[in-house]
């Protein structure tokens, strides 16, 4: 009979954001005496110890078990199974299908998170029972479908910037955890940081939110306080997660202490907020402003990653690139025959073949819609490949892709 193996523990390093009920704590990132808690090593057992984990440190220490080594073992695979796996994720139905279950309620929730800003601005409650209901139908649409919601975030409001940003900002943040392989909990836990990330801009004076031309240096130190308003606005509500406090004030953190409030660098910046950060820099990028039109999404993912390991978390920022796609699901491209389209998914095995609605013709004028797929070669009307020319900018020629929603449902 074989000798049985004896059980040994390792300490592993794990930000507060990607713990779980049922880790044992062995340190924390400052002295045990600095907290409220009683034991100076315990095993996460509430949800009340997690999120005063969560709202103390930004990282701790937890202990796993490993298998002691035995000759023949592979020593590298036995202490992987210290490492929690991650969950891969597939679509279960087709972007079309998906669209036409969220198109209403896509548009129901801006207008939910546009009424939850004027509520603080005008009284300074907070709903988080309407919070929380957003951020779960935005879990459940990205679990059934990563794209759909996303392409959904292409079609913008001029008059409700804030409200829909927050929106994208916590649909992006939902599927890149996804993509990520976070589970479903911590799905719900980013995305309410998302929704809640620009919660302090209900401070700003309305003067400047609406500027229409660039602020003067007064006027940016002013906008500069949202994430300070931000934190203390949701620190002094009940019921909100924790994470979403540390995001709402460290978004604006850079990597390399360039960032505000408070120039902090690298591991002192949260992982949510990290990754919230690229998310709200990227969307910023691709949208209108009333001093200045936003670019295109190939553009916008060019600069974010042109400041990696500078501004930005190499690692996460790869993955957002990866999920999103050179061309990003709902974006606008012309192609190599001059004719305008919609994206209407992205081809995850090679970023420069999606499937796309032709809306325009070579003469920039209305078309009958007509999908090619250039991850099957479709050919143009000269048989020649379908290639895309350049990425553009959304509205370019007019075009308003929730006017075309519903050829891409029918397709």
């Amino acid at each position: 009979m074989a000798e049985p193996t004896s059980t040994e523990y390792i300490e592993l390093k794990r930000s507060v954001e990607l713990l779980e009920l049922g880790m044992f704590v062995t340190r924390l990132d400052r002295p045990w005496e600095e907290t409220d808690f009683v034991y100076q090593g315990f095993q996460i057992n509430s949800l009340d110890e997690l999120h005063a984990l969560q709202a103390l440190c930004d990282y701790v220490y937890v202990r796993a078990a490993k298998q002691t080594w035995q000759p023949g073992q592979d020593r590298q695979a036995a202490n992987k199974k210290a490492i929690p796996e991650r969950i891969s994720y597939i679509n279960k139905i087709p972007i079309n299908e998906e669209l036409n279950n969220v198109r209403s309620a896509y548009k129901d929730a801006c207008s939910q998170m546009g009424a939850i800003l004027d509520t603080i601005r005008l009284s300074g409650e907070l709903d988080i029972d309407k919070v929380n209901e957003i951020v779960d139908e935005c879990v459940d649409s990205i679990l059934r479908n990563d794209s759909a919601l996303v392409w959904l975030t292409q079609i913008r409001h001029k008059d409700s910037y804030t409200a829909e940003h927050s929106l994208r900002v916590c649909i992006y943040a939902i599927a890149l955890g996804r993509e990520l392989g976070f589970r479903e909990l911590e799905l719900q836990n980013l995305g309410t940081c998302g929704l809640l990330h620009d919660v302090g801009k209900v401070r700003i004076p309305k003067e400047i939110l609406t500027k229409q031309s660039n602020l003067t240096p007064e006027e940016v130190k002013i906008m500069q306080e949202h994430p300070v308003y931000g934190k203390k606005l949701l620190i002094s509500k009940s019921g909100v997660y924790p994470g979403a406090v540390d995001v709402a004030y460290c978004h604006h953190e850079r990597l390399d202490g360039s960032g505000y409030p408070r120039g902090i660098t690298g591991e002192r910046i949260p992982y949510y907020a990290k990754i919230i950060g690229i998310i709200d820099a990227y969307d910023s990028m691709i949208s209108d402003k009333p001093y200045s039109k936003g670019i295109t999404t190939l553009d916008a993912c060019r600069h974010i990653y042109q400041c990696k390991n500078t501004l930005f978390d190499k690692t996460i920022l790869g993955h957002f690139i990866h999920f999103i796609g050179i061309y990003a699901p709902g974006s606008l491209v012309e192609m190599n025959t001059g004719e305008i389209g919609i994206i209407i998914e992205t081809n995850n095995e090679d970023g420069i073949k999606p499937r796309i609605l032709l809306i325009l013709g070579s003469d920039k004028l209305p078309k009958n819609g007509r999908i090619i797929d250039l991850k099957k070669g479709d050919i143009t009307f000269t048989n020649t490949a379908y290639v895309i020319k350049k990425s553009l900018a959304n509205g370019a020629y007019g075009i308003n892709v929730e006017d075309y929603l519903d050829q891409v449902i029918a397709n």
